[in-house]
């Protein structure tokens, strides 16, 4: 009897077909995908913002972006981030209960109290990770959130405004409130996306920092030779100074970006500032660990990030906003005029 089969040729053009159809649904299926993580990235952020309305209809105020100091360890940028504030109104009371707030013990506190808050800091909360970005599997601590300090280099400099102390809704030591956000709470970013560092010099993933690059006049900055759009000549001058370091390869390169949500800490926590555009191509770095830097909202998203305002709303801001607009909507009480449809 003769047998019915197919032959080689047959086949190979069957698999060759069946190659090409894959090869047409791949993009649609990783496009819906990060739809879908993008879509989990933004909820994540509606509850960061339901959770600070929730804490400031209890305190009457925002948490302080950077906690205060403690009896023993008077470091700052020892003790906890704002995340840790908002622990209880995120559905984490168990972590909230086991942290102790009258110590700085929190990553980069002295080594012998680091121990007393281990349990909390060495916890990773889902909320706090863009599943976007895949740096929590290094840093599984990490954030991918950060509150924002506004269009300055320090978190601590003391800033005459119309507000008083800092330009964004977050600072160190201090706390805010709708009340200070004169600009409007729906015109002013209070969180944004950051990437998680991939721990290594050898790969860039797009998070790397350089540190110890002193900002024009003072290192540290203070009052207005840092803050937008007054210092825009001393940001030029330090964006040079940055991208310079990155071509000079991997020497004082930082890769612990978004390492700790629990740290009250500029690159390693959830802190982020406006002085550069969403994802800018301009190199990160900073001076002081704990209090400066060009902390630059970005994200794996394409075209921009997810952004927070005040009023609890979440926007997806394009990495083509103007900068000045950008400056704007980063200050809660600097008296600009900025309509919706400009961002």
């Amino acid at each position: 009897m003769r047998r019915r089969g197919f032959t080689l040729i047959e086949l190979l053009v069957v698999i060759a077909i069946i190659a090409v159809l894959i090869a047409l649904l791949l993009p649609a299926v990783q496009a819906a995908r990060e739809a879908a993580r993008r879509s989990q990235c933004v909820n994540n952020l509606k509850q960061i913002g339901l959770a600070l309305h929730n804490y400031h209809s209890t305190n009457n105020s925002f948490p302080m972006g950077q906690g205060v100091l403690g009896a023993i360890d008077t470091g700052v940028g020892h003790g906890p981030s704002v995340l840790v504030y908002l622990l209880s109104n995120i559905e984490q009371q168990a972590l909230s209960n086991a942290f102790n707030f009258s110590v700085q013990a929190t990553p980069g506190a002295a080594g012998t109290l680091t121990p007393i808050n281990t349990t909390v800091y060495l916890s990773s909360v889902g909320a706090y990770l863009c599943p976007s970005d895949t740096g929590s599997t290094v840093f599984k601590y990490g954030t991918n959130y950060g509150g924002s300090i506004g269009p300055q280099f320090n978190s601590l400099s003391s800033i005459t405004s119309k507000a008083g102390v800092g330009m964004g809704m977050f600072a160190a030591l201090v706390s805010f409130g709708i009340r200070d956000c004169t600009d409007g709470s729906s015109n002013t970013i209070a969180f944004g996306e950051k990437l998680i560092g991939d721990n290594s010099p050898a790969a860039n993933n797009g998070a790397e920092q350089y540190s110890c690059v002193p900002w024009p006049g003072n290192p540290t900055g203070s009052s207005a030779d840092m803050v937008m759009p007054l210092a825009v000549a001393n940001l030029n001058t330090y964006i040079s100074t940055c991208n310079a370091m990155r071509s000079g390869g991997t020497a004082s390169q930082a890769n612990a970006t978004g390492s700790y949500w629990a740290a009250g800490r500029m690159p390693e926590g959830p802190l982020l500032n406006e002085l550069l555009t969403p994802n800018s191509p301009n190199q990160d770095c900073y001076n002081v660990a704990q209090t400066t830097g060009l902390q630059t909202f970005r994200s794996r998203h394409s075209g921009g990030v997810n952004t927070l305002f005040a009023d609890g709303s979440v926007k997806f801001i394009k990495n083509s906003v103007n900068q000045t607009t950008w400056w704007a909507i980063g200050s809660k009480a600097g008296g600009e005029t900025v309509s919706a449809d400009t961002y």
